[in-house]
């Protein structure tokens, strides 16, 4: 049984979540996740099970023994919205796949750590033209060609404060995404 450690539910008003969700469309698998998990749950309509957390730092190799296991998707998703720290992990069949952490741990505002593909939810949710078109109206011209450059691409670097995020909304966007219950 893997011991999983993490999280608060999220609610509109407050202001941090740290979770687990763990996709399981077969009755036996989600069997064993309530097992492992007591206080894990699920909505109508999503193939997810949520078990909060109450640290800020997921158990990587855990969460990858766990989605290799159940063969399946497993996720870490946790938001800090007063300095808007965001963190995102995705392991497939025990394969990770991509791992966003936005001022959690090193520097406030700041891309820390981006590993693997982008994944569809991405752009919608961290490039948005609106908040480009704000930044280039105070922006030297030179600044602005490499700001340009950075939503054209959908560029996340490492040591890189943009694009700056809203870690609530940017959680929200991949929680509708992935349609993860504990957000409707």
């Amino acid at each position: 049984m893997l011991a999983i450690c993490f999280g608060v539910a999220y609610y509109p008003f407050v202001g941090t979540l740290n979770a687990i969700y763990v996709r399981v469309t077969e009755p036996a698998k989600a069997a064993a996740v309530r097992v492992a998990y007591p206080t894990a749950y699920t909505e109508p309509g999503s193939q997810f099970y949520a078990i909060e957390q109450t640290g800020f730092e997921p158990p990587e190799a855990e969460l990858g023994k766990l989605s290799a296991r159940l063969g399946t998707d497993v996720l870490w998703l946790g938001f800090q919205s007063v300095v808007d720290a965001f963190q995102f992990h995705h392991w497939r069949s025990g394969k990770h796949m991509r791992s966003l952490v936005f001022g959690c741990f090193e520097q406030e505002r700041t891309w820390e750590r981006v590993e693997g593909e982008p994944e569809a939810w991405e752009r919608a949710a961290i490039f948005d033209p609106k908040h480009l078109a704000r930044l280039l109206r105070h922006t030297a011209s030179e600044e602005a060609d490499a700001l340009r450059q950075i939503w054209c691409n959908a560029e996340i670097a490492p040591s890189r404060m943009e694009p700056m995020i809203d870690g609530r909304e940017t959680a929200r966007k991949v929680a509708e995404f992935y349609r993860l219950p504990g957000w409707s």
